[in-house]
């Protein structure tokens, strides 16, 4: 598993470089660099070049050595593989998301236009196939600290964590669907805030059922060990 992760991260990590030396060898020393933008393609903050051309690629190998060392420092780790489906999607996405993200910068910077409606658009597809690959894998993920829907809830009850796991690719797929149609066929910006009105309340919701699970599961976790233990000294 950490060896394909590692490998995803070694081909975005080369893509991001070259992008990020590309943009370093055609911006004028000094210049401000556009490093964000929002939906209508406009630029919000600008950046100097060692922040444009180097903190993204050095995110990545961040991102890349904290998903490497996460199976041996989780105290769940053996489920944490058990889970590989969905560790390794959300691997991909995020380091082929920063990678993207550096073309983007780079684009800008030697002098290419960003159509607003294009980016919008653009985001609409991502959002979509996030969820739809999401949703694909999650139902199967194992309790784990480092990847799923980890709340006090389904952290303490293994009922609770299969049934909002289930849950949740019931949700992810429909709405994967949904914003994937929406983002060929309508306005994009209203589908990009349809769907982070759409995955604000899932998590809401899921949050909520999580609790609801693990309240109605005679098997969950109501004390820590620690707690135990003074109980059974104490004769309780």
């Amino acid at each position: 598993m950490i060896r394909l992760g590692l490998l995803i991260s070694a081909f975005a990590f080369v893509i991001a470089v070259i992008f990020s030396a590309f943009g370093w060898i055609n911006t004028p020393p000094g210049a401000d660099v556009a490093v964000h933008f929002s939906l209508s393609g406009e630029v919000n903050r600008t950046g100097s070049k060692a922040e444009a051309f180097l903190f993204l690629p050095a995110l990545l190998l961040g991102i890349t050595f904290l998903l490497g060392i996460a199976p041996n420092i989780d105290p769940r780790g053996r489920n944490l593989r058990r889970s590989k489906p969905l560790y390794i999607v959300g691997w991909m996405i995020g380091v082929l998301a920063l990678a993207g993200g550096q073309g983007l910068i780079t684009w800008t910077a030697i002098g290419g236009g960003v159509e607003g409606e294009v980016m919008a658009r653009g985001l609409a597809i991502f959002i979509s196939l996030l969820m739809l690959l999401i949703g694909s894998v999650i139902a199967k993920a194992r309790p784990n600290f480092f990847a799923g829907i980890r709340t006090p809830w389904t952290l303490s009850s293994d009922l609770s964590w299969d049934k909002t796991h289930r849950m949740a690719s019931r949700l992810f797929l429909p709405i994967g669907l949904a914003g994937l149609a929406a983002a060929f066929t309508l306005p994009p910006e209203p589908v990009v805030l349809a769907l982070g009105a759409a995955l604000i309340a899932k998590t809401l919701g899921l949050v909520i059922y999580s609790w609801h699970v693990w309240k109605n599961d005679p098997a969950r976790e109501t004390l820590s060990p620690e707690d135990a233990d003074e109980d059974t000294h104490s004769g309780v």
